[in-house]
Order: C-alpha cells, then sequence, then structure tokens
C-alpha cells in the first residue's frame, strides 16, 4: 500500500496505489465548519431540553421535602439523564443525516485501517 499526498494551487492530492484523488482546500474547510456547527446545535439541544425537562418537573410537583439525598440526587440526576438521551438522538440524527459521504474520509480510513 502506498499513500502520498501533496498540495499545490488550493488542491490537496492523495495518491493511494497509484490512484489520484484531488479534493479542494475549500472543501476541506467546510467540513471542518459543519462539524463545529453540529457541535453547537447538539449543546443547544441538551441545554434546551435540561431546562424544558427540569422546569416541567419543578412546576409539576414542585420540591419534594423530608426525602432521603438519594432521592434528591435522582430528583437533579433525571433531567439530566433524558437531556444526554435527547442530544445523543439528535448527534446521531445530525451526524447520519448527511446526504453525500465525504470522498477524502473514506478513502483514509479505508487505507489506513489495512
Amino acid at each position: 500500500m502506498d499513500l502520498n499526498w501533496y498540495y499545490t494551487e488550493g488542491q490537496l492530492t492523495l495518491k493511494v496505489d497509484s490512484e489520484e484523488h484531488k479534493f479542494s482546500l475549500e472543501d476541506l474547510i467546510s467540513s471542518s465548519s459543519v462539524y463545529k456547527e453540529r457541535r453547537k446545535k447538539i449543546q443547544k439541544g441538551f441545554a434546551f431540553a435540561l431546562l424544558l425537562i427540569g422546569s416541567l418537573q419543578y412546576f409539576g410537583g414542585g420540591l419534594p421535602s423530608d426525602q432521603g439525598v438519594y432521592f434528591y440526587i435522582g430528583y437533579i440526576a433525571t433531567p439530566v439523564f433524558f437531556a444526554g438521551i435527547i442530544a445523543s438522538l439528535s448527534f446521531f440524527y445530525f451526524k447520519y443525516s448527511k446526504k453525500e459521504i465525504i470522498k477524502l474520509d473514506t478513502i483514509l480510513k479505508e487505507h489506513l485501517s489495512t
């Protein structure tokens, strides 16, 4: 397996076993910014879900009194747990809803894993 790469005139050229694959710098930068945007969406989704579930829990029944320590740990951890599940589901939705797979990632994963 022969893997070489070089950069000229705004293009990254990747040579894998005498096959040349060219990628523009703009495409690589845009794929990086997509990752950052997806991470921000997931963080906002987690915060929104946490606030929504926590407020529904608090305003729906109030804060119970005369309970044990483990009850309050569960009372606080439950909204965090459900917000984490919602954030995880949104992560998988945003990650796998892309219409096209980036060719550079697939080539590198395929040839570097062998």
